[in-house]
Protein backbone atom coordinates (compact mmCIF):
# COMPACT_ATOMS: atom_id res chain seq x y z
CA UNK A 1 0.00 0.00 0.00
CA UNK A 2 1.64 3.44 -1.06
CA UNK A 3 1.95 5.54 1.94
CA UNK A 4 0.56 8.61 -0.48
CA UNK A 5 -1.62 8.91 -3.32
CA UNK A 6 -1.96 12.29 -4.88
CA UNK A 7 -5.12 13.08 -7.30
CA UNK A 8 -5.80 16.09 -9.32
CA UNK A 9 -8.81 17.52 -10.94
CA UNK A 10 -9.99 21.18 -11.88
CA UNK A 11 -12.31 24.13 -10.81
CA UNK A 12 -13.20 27.53 -11.34
CA UNK A 13 -13.88 29.62 -14.67
CA UNK A 14 -12.46 27.71 -17.26
CA UNK A 15 -11.55 25.13 -14.55
CA UNK A 16 -7.88 27.09 -14.37
CA UNK A 17 -7.87 26.28 -10.89
CA UNK A 18 -5.71 23.01 -10.10
CA UNK A 19 -6.75 20.94 -6.76
CA UNK A 20 -4.23 18.75 -5.71
CA UNK A 21 -5.96 16.36 -3.07
CA UNK A 22 -3.25 13.99 -1.46
CA UNK A 23 -4.32 11.38 1.21
CA UNK A 24 -1.78 9.46 3.62
CA UNK A 25 1.67 11.21 4.56
CA UNK A 26 3.78 13.67 3.37
CA UNK A 27 7.85 13.11 4.00
CA UNK A 28 11.14 12.60 2.49
CA UNK A 29 10.07 9.20 0.84
CA UNK A 30 6.36 10.46 -0.68
CA UNK A 31 7.51 14.12 -1.06
CA UNK A 32 8.84 13.47 -4.51
CA UNK A 33 5.69 12.65 -5.55
CA UNK A 34 3.48 15.48 -4.75
CA UNK A 35 6.27 17.77 -6.08
CA UNK A 36 6.25 15.71 -9.80
CA UNK A 37 2.19 16.69 -9.04
CA UNK A 38 2.70 20.22 -8.88
CA UNK A 39 5.56 20.40 -11.70
CA UNK A 40 3.39 18.50 -14.19
CA UNK A 41 0.54 21.76 -13.45
CA UNK A 42 3.09 24.11 -13.70
CA UNK A 43 4.05 22.57 -16.95
CA UNK A 44 0.48 23.05 -18.05
CA UNK A 45 0.55 26.57 -17.05
CA UNK A 46 -1.96 25.91 -13.76
CA UNK A 47 -0.86 28.93 -11.67
CA UNK A 48 -3.88 28.52 -9.41
CA UNK A 49 -3.42 25.73 -7.18
CA UNK A 50 -5.35 24.64 -4.26
CA UNK A 51 -3.81 21.70 -2.39
CA UNK A 52 -6.21 20.16 -0.38
CA UNK A 53 -4.98 18.13 3.20
CA UNK A 54 -7.95 16.89 4.12
CA UNK A 55 -6.59 13.12 4.45
CA UNK A 56 -2.92 14.04 5.35
CA UNK A 57 -1.90 13.60 8.93
CA UNK A 58 1.38 14.42 8.67
CA UNK A 59 3.82 16.98 7.22
CA UNK A 60 7.66 16.74 7.55
CA UNK A 61 10.09 19.44 6.56
CA UNK A 62 10.33 17.98 2.96
CA UNK A 63 6.52 18.21 2.46
CA UNK A 64 6.75 21.61 3.64
CA UNK A 65 9.80 22.44 1.49
CA UNK A 66 7.73 21.17 -1.82
CA UNK A 67 4.56 23.50 -0.97
CA UNK A 68 6.96 26.95 -1.32
CA UNK A 69 9.51 25.52 -3.84
CA UNK A 70 7.73 26.87 -6.65
CA UNK A 71 5.91 29.64 -5.03
CA UNK A 72 7.90 32.56 -6.87
CA UNK A 73 7.42 31.56 -10.07
CA UNK A 74 3.74 30.91 -9.23
CA UNK A 75 2.96 34.20 -8.11
CA UNK A 76 5.52 35.75 -10.57
CA UNK A 77 2.56 34.24 -13.14
CA UNK A 78 -0.02 35.93 -10.71
CA UNK A 79 -1.33 32.78 -9.41
CA UNK A 80 -0.79 31.66 -5.92
CA UNK A 81 -0.46 28.28 -4.08
CA UNK A 82 -2.87 27.65 -1.24
CA UNK A 83 -4.01 25.22 1.47
CA UNK A 84 -7.04 24.23 2.67
CA UNK A 85 -9.21 21.52 4.95
CA UNK A 86 -5.33 21.50 7.58
CA UNK A 87 -6.04 18.73 10.17
CA UNK A 88 -5.48 20.54 14.03
CA UNK A 89 -2.22 18.89 13.86
CA UNK A 90 -0.74 19.66 10.53
CA UNK A 91 -1.91 23.59 11.44
CA UNK A 92 -0.27 23.38 14.57
CA UNK A 93 3.59 22.89 12.16
CA UNK A 94 2.03 25.38 10.17
CA UNK A 95 1.45 28.61 12.63
CA UNK A 96 4.17 27.02 14.81
CA UNK A 97 6.60 27.24 11.61
CA UNK A 98 5.11 30.45 10.62
CA UNK A 99 4.51 29.29 7.17
CA UNK A 100 1.23 31.56 7.59
CA UNK A 101 3.28 34.33 6.45
CA UNK A 102 4.22 32.61 3.52
CA UNK A 103 1.16 30.52 2.39
CA UNK A 104 -2.71 31.13 3.05
CA UNK A 105 -4.83 28.56 3.78
CA UNK A 106 -8.86 28.20 4.22
CA UNK A 107 -11.14 25.99 5.90
CA UNK A 108 -12.53 24.39 2.84
CA UNK A 109 -12.16 24.26 -0.75
CA UNK A 110 -15.39 25.87 -1.42
CA UNK A 111 -13.45 29.29 0.34
CA UNK A 112 -10.15 28.29 -1.12
CA UNK A 113 -12.01 28.16 -5.07
CA UNK A 114 -13.95 31.81 -3.92
CA UNK A 115 -10.58 33.62 -2.59
CA UNK A 116 -8.89 32.91 -6.36
CA UNK A 117 -12.18 34.48 -7.73
CA UNK A 118 -12.50 37.28 -5.72
CA UNK A 119 -14.74 36.13 -3.26
CA UNK A 120 -14.51 35.92 0.53
CA UNK A 121 -11.24 36.32 1.93
CA UNK A 122 -8.69 33.61 3.89
CA UNK A 123 -10.56 31.90 7.31
CA UNK A 124 -7.13 32.21 8.85
CA UNK A 125 -5.51 35.09 8.62
CA UNK A 126 -2.00 35.24 5.64
CA UNK A 127 0.21 37.46 4.60
CA UNK A 128 -1.04 39.21 0.98
CA UNK A 129 2.50 39.87 0.00
CA UNK A 130 4.14 37.32 -2.56
CA UNK A 131 7.06 36.91 -0.57
CA UNK A 132 8.20 36.14 3.06
CA UNK A 133 8.21 38.73 5.69
CA UNK A 134 11.58 39.71 7.05
CA UNK A 135 14.12 37.92 8.70
CA UNK A 136 14.17 38.59 12.61
CA UNK A 137 16.55 39.62 14.23
CA UNK A 138 19.41 37.19 15.34
CA UNK A 139 19.84 36.14 18.93
CA UNK A 140 22.61 37.63 20.92
CA UNK A 141 24.20 34.12 20.23
CA UNK A 142 24.69 34.80 16.81
CA UNK A 143 24.89 37.99 16.61
CA UNK A 144 28.88 38.63 15.44
CA UNK A 145 27.26 36.58 12.74
CA UNK A 146 24.71 38.62 11.18
CA UNK A 147 26.72 41.17 9.02
CA UNK A 148 28.98 37.68 7.45
CA UNK A 149 26.40 37.16 4.48
CA UNK A 150 26.59 41.08 3.22
CA UNK A 151 30.28 40.06 2.32
CA UNK A 152 30.16 37.13 0.74
CA UNK A 153 28.07 39.00 -2.49
CA UNK A 154 31.78 38.80 -3.50
CA UNK A 155 31.80 36.19 -6.32
CA UNK A 156 33.92 33.17 -5.67
CA UNK A 157 37.21 32.34 -6.83
CA UNK A 158 36.63 28.65 -7.57
CA UNK A 159 34.84 28.11 -11.09
CA UNK A 160 31.33 26.98 -11.43
CA UNK A 161 30.46 24.16 -13.21
CA UNK A 162 27.79 24.47 -15.95
CA UNK A 163 24.93 22.84 -17.67
CA UNK A 164 24.01 20.19 -15.43
CA UNK A 165 21.83 17.51 -16.96
CA UNK A 166 18.29 16.74 -15.27
CA UNK A 167 17.77 13.84 -12.80
CA UNK A 168 19.75 12.33 -9.45
CA UNK A 169 22.67 14.41 -8.89
CA UNK A 170 26.03 13.24 -8.27
CA UNK A 171 28.39 15.08 -6.12
CA UNK A 172 31.46 17.23 -7.37
CA UNK A 173 34.73 17.63 -5.76
CA UNK A 174 33.78 17.89 -2.03
CA UNK A 175 29.78 17.08 -2.50
CA UNK A 176 29.22 20.26 -4.51
CA UNK A 177 27.08 18.94 -7.36
CA UNK A 178 27.36 21.00 -10.61
CA UNK A 179 23.64 20.71 -10.67
CA UNK A 180 23.17 23.30 -7.44
CA UNK A 181 26.32 25.52 -8.60
CA UNK A 182 24.46 26.30 -11.86
CA UNK A 183 21.03 26.94 -9.89
CA UNK A 184 22.19 29.03 -6.74
CA UNK A 185 25.17 31.06 -8.59
CA UNK A 186 28.67 31.92 -7.04
CA UNK A 187 27.10 34.86 -4.52
CA UNK A 188 25.10 31.72 -3.04
CA UNK A 189 28.27 29.27 -2.70
CA UNK A 190 30.58 32.37 -1.73
CA UNK A 191 28.50 31.87 2.25
CA UNK A 192 30.43 28.88 2.60
CA UNK A 193 33.42 29.26 4.76
CA UNK A 194 34.44 25.50 4.01
CA UNK A 195 34.04 22.55 1.62
CA UNK A 196 31.37 21.33 4.83
CA UNK A 197 29.63 24.72 4.54
CA UNK A 198 29.07 24.09 0.89
CA UNK A 199 27.16 20.74 1.33
CA UNK A 200 25.49 22.32 3.58
CA UNK A 201 24.46 25.02 1.75
CA UNK A 202 23.30 22.21 -1.07
CA UNK A 203 21.39 20.73 1.53
CA UNK A 204 19.67 24.17 2.28
CA UNK A 205 18.74 24.59 -1.61
CA UNK A 206 16.96 21.59 -2.02
CA UNK A 207 15.43 21.49 1.95
CA UNK A 208 15.10 25.40 2.90
CA UNK A 209 13.19 24.16 5.97
CA UNK A 210 15.47 21.44 7.39
CA UNK A 211 16.25 22.14 10.50
CA UNK A 212 20.50 21.22 11.75
CA UNK A 213 19.48 17.46 12.90
CA UNK A 214 17.94 16.72 9.34
CA UNK A 215 20.73 18.85 7.51
CA UNK A 216 23.23 16.57 9.10
CA UNK A 217 21.66 13.65 8.42
CA UNK A 218 21.10 14.72 4.62
CA UNK A 219 24.93 15.35 4.33
CA UNK A 220 25.95 11.40 4.34
CA UNK A 221 23.00 10.74 0.80
CA UNK A 222 25.46 10.40 -2.02
CA UNK A 223 24.09 13.62 -3.51
CA UNK A 224 25.32 15.70 -0.65
CA UNK A 225 29.03 14.27 -0.87
CA UNK A 226 28.14 10.98 1.57
CA UNK A 227 29.89 12.05 4.18
CA UNK A 228 28.80 12.29 7.83
CA UNK A 229 28.90 15.54 9.89
CA UNK A 230 28.03 16.06 13.21
CA UNK A 231 25.05 17.71 14.80
CA UNK A 232 27.54 19.90 16.68
CA UNK A 233 29.90 21.07 13.37
CA UNK A 234 26.48 21.61 11.41
CA UNK A 235 25.44 24.02 13.98
CA UNK A 236 28.84 25.97 13.84
CA UNK A 237 29.02 25.84 9.61
CA UNK A 238 25.32 27.40 10.32
CA UNK A 239 26.39 30.13 12.34
CA UNK A 240 29.61 30.87 10.44
CA UNK A 241 28.03 31.51 7.68
CA UNK A 242 24.90 33.87 9.10
CA UNK A 243 22.58 31.34 8.13
CA UNK A 244 21.88 29.74 11.93
CA UNK A 245 18.51 31.36 11.66
CA UNK A 246 15.49 29.56 9.67
CA UNK A 247 13.96 32.43 7.52
CA UNK A 248 17.70 33.35 6.75
CA UNK A 249 18.49 29.47 5.56
CA UNK A 250 14.61 29.94 3.64
CA UNK A 251 15.41 33.52 2.18
CA UNK A 252 18.91 31.52 0.88
CA UNK A 253 16.95 28.98 -0.67
CA UNK A 254 14.77 31.26 -2.55
CA UNK A 255 17.82 33.46 -3.81
CA UNK A 256 18.96 30.60 -5.45
CA UNK A 257 15.81 29.95 -7.52
CA UNK A 258 16.06 33.47 -8.39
Amino acid sequence: MPDIEVNVSYAGDGENIAVIAASGFIDTTTAPELEKRLEEQLALNKYKIIVNLENIDYVSSAGWGVFVSEIREIRENSGDLVLVNMSPDVYDVYELMEFSSILKSYDSLAEAISGFSGGTAPSKPALQKPVPKAAPAPSPAVKPQAAKPKAAEKPVSEPVTAGASAGPRTATGAGVSSESQTAAGTDIFSYAKSELGKRIINVIIDNPYFEPKEISKALKLPQYGGQKAGGGAVKKELKAMGLFDRQQRFELAMKSRG
